[in-house]
């Protein structure tokens, strides 16, 4: 059997939600020469930050990756249009929606199916997403599906990827993607499966935390927050077009303070300046005043969100579904009033562009 692959039309509607979005996703690889090879099939363990759409970023280093997704997600057609993945049926869900326990394979023989038959797999860990100081507790799934698999003499690739955002949920701001080292598992010996699979899980938890957000408290995770934009946004233009600052910054910083190199209060100097940083932004999105209904729609959608991890999740679709309609009626528009729908876009991918500048973006 082999593996499925993310199709076509999702790959393109996921670039495009994520670049309209977001714009370019930097990834900041950190791997070694031994993982650069990809000879054998990969397990990507993810920190998940904000939402069903961390998934996007994942997919900005690793295109062809799939993931176990909650069936929830695949429920309804219009989420089918941008989420994709290999459908699993959780405990809760069998309950929520009458399904046969016995008919649904588990997450760990789902993904299992999948490496085996070659290809790439995708996981978060921590189950689900939030927006703290440091990961929530890691799940052992994936630990499992790698002992399982190692027992039948498969080997895999167990690749760590961190998440970073500037500010959750805010349309233009900074989404980065840090690729990690293959994780060196620890063999078994002769130790028994439990204890091996504590082993291993323990070590893939150490992994992620080393390239994901993993502070000790939430005053500390703000002000390495608000450092790194600020290291961001003075950086060389040219080091902040080509690599991932905000997030080399962020982890550096966090190694430091972990270190004892530097204190916290010297990390409170780059607070203030956001009224200015605000200000230019209402001015950029006056600018795309010929897209202000799929503006509008998206706000509002995100303003229903229940989380701040889920903002993002629910601006995207809102805007997704607000364009669908939106950008036919443009196109009716632009035989009626060719020079003002022309203006219109040339107006709106400048404000688009002045969004995405490293001087005040947020």
């Amino acid at each position: 059997m082999s593996a499925t692959t993310l199709k076509l039309r999702h790959r393109i509607a996921n670039v495009v939600l994520r670049f309209a979005y977001y714009g370019r996703v930097p990834v900041l690889d950190l791997s070694t020469s031994d993982a650069e090879a990809h000879e054998r099939p990969r397990l990507v363990i993810a920190s998940h930050r904000n939402g069903a759409f961390d998934g996007q970023q994942v997919l900005a280093a690793f295109p062809k990756v799939q993931f176990l997704v909650s069936i929830q997600l695949l429920r309804h057609w219009f989420l089918r249009l941008f989420v994709a993945g290999i459908p699993v049926v959780r405990p809760k869900d069998v309950e929520r929606y009458g399904r046969d326990p016995a008919a649904e394979a588990s997450p760990v023989e789902a993904g299992c199916a999948h490496l085996r038959a070659g290809g790439d797999l995708g996981i978060f860990p921590e189950g689900s997403s939030d927006w703290g100081f440091r990961p929530q507790s890691y799940q052992r799934g994936a630990a499992r599906i790698v002992c399982a698999l190692a027992q039948e003499g498969l080997e895999v690739d167990v690749i760590p990827v961190g998440l970073f955002y500037s500010t959750p949920g805010r349309f233009r701001s900074r989404a980065q993607v840090v690729r990690g080292p293959s994780v060196r598992l620890p063999s078994r010996g002769d130790q028994g499966l439990k204890t091996w699979e504590s082993m291993v899980a323990e070590e893939l938890a150490r992994a992620l935390d080393e390239v994901s957000v993993n502070c000790p408290d939430q005053e500390t995770f703000d002000r390495i927050q608000a450092q790194s934009l600020h290291i961001a946004r003075t950086s060389k233009p040219h080091l902040a077009s080509t690599r991932a600052v905000f997030a080399r910054s962020f982890l550096q910083l966090q190694r430091d303070v972990a270190a004892d190199r530097v204190s916290i209060d010297f990390l409170g100097a780059a607070r203030g300046g956001h009224r200015v940083y605000a200000w230019w932004r209402w001015v950029c999105l006056v600018l795309m005043w010929v897209f202000a209904p799929v503006l509008a729609v998206a706000a509002f959608a995100g303003s229903r969100a229940d989380a701040r991890n889920t903002v993002t999740f629910f601006r995207m679709l809102g805007g997704a579904a607000a364009a669908l309609i939106w950008i036919p009626v443009l196109i009716v528009l632009g035989f009626f009033f060719p020079w003002l729908m022309a203006a219109g876009l040339v107006c709106s991918v400048i404000g688009w562009l002045l969004l995405g500048m490293r001087r005040i973006r947020l």
